[in-house]
């Protein structure tokens, strides 16, 4: 085929250097963008896939790292975008069939508001809400893989830098767009090496960083809604909207500071033979600043409160107290802070998301409700464990609510400050999981009726005592202060019943006790009246005895006497057994030798009575009565001549 057969080449089929240029860069920035939301995306797969890479990406998003690492690519990409589209329309045929003017005002109202809105959305989905407990594991790794974005981003800068300007008017823009993408990518790999040194101040820059990226999108997006509203460019005229204030102030533009000064008001201050000494003497000044700030590392100074464990060349060497020691800067030697004396408490049994601070209540103020300690309330701090209890017979169980806290601290020693620092990594953890052991170990060996009826005291001195074996065993180097419980009874919605069964038991008791109060004092009585019967019987024998005694002795003297006396005794005795007899009876006794009969006469005839023969007493029978004178007067009685007693008148 000759030379002239080969038909001309089409000069729209190839495509201008410019477009070119930006399409490239627009590719490696949304290959980027792309491959870190595939390694934040494996965040949602389960944790059996891909573990190594699930790690990174979770500390990419804890760290902050991922927030703005896709903030400023997708930053960057929205800028060669916006480039992208004026690039294609100044060439009419390729791609694109739309003149300059449009792409400078819709298209860039639509992209840019597009780019800027996936910049807002990406911070405010990875933004880092738990950045400061998270772990810093893996950091390194992520600040590596960070770096070679940056190296990335920093070719692609150095690229635009050095494409010509006439043939893309957005090239300076661009550059500075790129540039302060690379910068953003530098200071979130910085920010990992932060983290991975565990410096917990290293959280605000991140923020800062950050919303960066979204202020400058931001800005773009205004920019680009505002030609909306002005007259359509002219073909070369039209820019694409990638000129950003914030953007220049911060990569040194055509708004920074000094070109402005230099510019408007004629002041170069690089011609200034102070500016130029102390350009020459900045970076020694630098150095030596650098220097002096990390001697002044080692000098430290320890507070009352706490100690710290020096460390040189990674190795415990001694134990500081408070006050300025003098030390080999970092990292060449280390100083790990200790507490001294504070005193933690933990609540045992009850979630950390549930745990509530209790507010500061004044002396004269009213307590609030959350202190209430009343069965029938509940509060937060409240743990709930099953005890085994006796139901119908058989072995059941119960729940009781309980509220009970441990206060620790770290030992005072030196070996207790080594032990709390290298061999507990959370001490508050150890401390809450092994007193929870021990006291769901108690609540489980023991019934309710023995958990109700066990002191306070004597249940926390057990606890106590207990845990702290626990942590000796463990070399924890932490001190059990005290364990309080502040109360230990059924649920609040049992309580009710709870008190009336015990109600119940309080009145059996009160019933038995006043029973057993009643049958001794019956018995009391019954022994008193017993007593009193017996003594009395007793008496009575006695008495009878005596009197027994009293008549068997007379009646042995009766009987000697009338052995010894014969009939003297008898009349004696029936004499005075007559004057015993007739002692209120008045009466006359005369002498038998008056009467006929010669027998004494008796007249129990009162005064003025006619008289009347009678027998006298002791007379034999058929004798005749005594002569009586009618006359009134005293009776006369005159005893027989056997009579002993003298012959005596009475008169009454």
């Amino acid at each position: 085929m000759t030379q002239s057969a080969i038909p001309p080449a089409n000069p729209q089929s190839v495509a201008p250097r410019p477009h070119r240029f930006v399409r490239r860069l627009s590719l490696v920035y949304a290959s980027a963008a792309l491959i870190v939301v595939l390694l934040l995306a494996i965040q949602l797969l389960p944790a059996t896939v891909l573990p190594g890479a699930r790690a990174l990406s979770t500390e990419a998003i804890a760290g902050g790292s991922g927030a703005m690492v896709l903030a400023a690519l997708l930053l960057a990409l929205t800028g060669l975008a916006a480039a992208l589209a004026l690039t294609s329309a100044r060439h009419r045929g390729f791609l694109l069939r739309f003149d300059a003017g449009f792409a400078a005002r819709h298209g860039q109202a639509v992209i840019v508001s597009a780019g800027a809105m996936l910049v807002c959305l990406s911070a405010a989905v990875l933004w880092p809400g738990e950045m400061s407990t998270a772990v810093p594991a893996n950091a390194n790794a992520v600040a590596a893989l960070v770096f070679v974005l940056a190296f990335v981003s920093l070719i692609a800068e150095r690229a635009m830098n050095a494409f010509p300007a006439p043939q893309l008017p957005e090239a300076p823009s661009l550059r500075r767009l790129l540039l302060l993408s690379t910068l953003l990518l530098v200071a979130a790999a910085c920010v990992q090496l932060g983290r991975g040194s565990k410096l917990e101040w290293i959280r605000w820059p991140a923020f800062v960083l950050i919303c960066l990226p979204c202020a400058v999108a931001i800005e773009l997006a205004v920019r680009a809604l505002a030609r909306l509203f002005l007259p359509a460019p002219a073909a070369a005229s039209a820019k694409a909207a990638t000129e950003s204030i914030l953007a220049s102030l911060l990569t040194g533009g055509p708004r920074a500071p000094g070109t402005l000064l230099r510019t408007h008001l004629g002041l170069d201050f690089a011609r200034s033979w102070a500016l130029a000494y102390l350009s020459a003497a900045l970076l020694p000044a630098i150095l030596a600043t650098a220097l002096l700030c990390w001697g002044l590392s080692g000098l430290k100074l320890i507070d009352l409160g706490q100690r710290g464990i020096y460390e040189r060349f990674g190795a415990p060497v001694a134990v500081l107290g408070p006050g300025l020691h003098v030390l080999l800067p970092w990292p060449l030697g280390r100083l790990r802070p200790v507490e001294y004396g504070a005193i933690h408490a933990v609540a045992i049994g009850v979630d950390q998301a549930q745990e509530v601070m209790e507010e500061a209540v004044g002396a004269e103020a009213l307590p609030p409700t959350s202190l209430n300690r009343l069965w029938e309330s509940s509060h937060p701090g409240q743990a709930e464990y099953l005890v085994a209890s006796l139901s119908t017979g058989l072995q059941g169980f119960q729940t009781v609510s309980t509220e009970i806290s441990v206060l620790y601290r770290v030992g005072l020693t030196d070996d207790a400050a080594l032990q709390s620092v290298y061999a507990v990594a959370e001490p508050e953890t150890l401390v809450k999981e092994a007193a929870s052991r021990l006291v769901l170990r108690y609540f489980s060996s023991r019934t309710l009726e023995a958990v109700l009826g066990a002191r306070r005291e004597n249940i926390a001195d057990s606890l106590r005592d207990a845990l702290v074996g626990d942590l000796n065993a463990r070399h924890a180097g932490i001190d059990i202060v005290s364990v309080l419980i502040e109360e230990i009874h059924p649920p609040a919605g049992a309580a009710a019943a709870y008190h009336a069964v015990q109600a119940a038991e309080i009145n059996a008791t009160a019933s038995i006790s006043d029973e057993r109060g009643r049958a001794k004092r019956t018995a009391g009585v019954a022994q008193q009246e017993a007593h009193q019967l017996i003594t009395a019987s007793s008496a009575q024998a006695e008495e009878t005895l005596r009197a027994a005694n009293t008549d068997a002795y007379q009646f042995n003297a009766d009987r000697h006497a009338y052995a010894e006396a014969g009939r003297a005794f008898l009349l004696e005795r029936s004499n005075r057994d007559i004057v015993a007899a007739l002692v209120q009876t008045p009466l006359t006794i005369l002498d038998h030798r008056l009467s006929a009969a010669q027998a004494p006469i008796i007249d129990l005839r009162a005064i003025g009575a006619p008289a009347i023969g009678a027998p006298a007493i002791g007379a034999p029978a058929g004798a005749a009565p005594a002569g009586v004178t009618s006359a009134p007067g005293p009776n006369k009685v005159n005893p027989g001549p056997d009579s002993l007693v003298p012959q005596v008148e009475t008169e009454n």
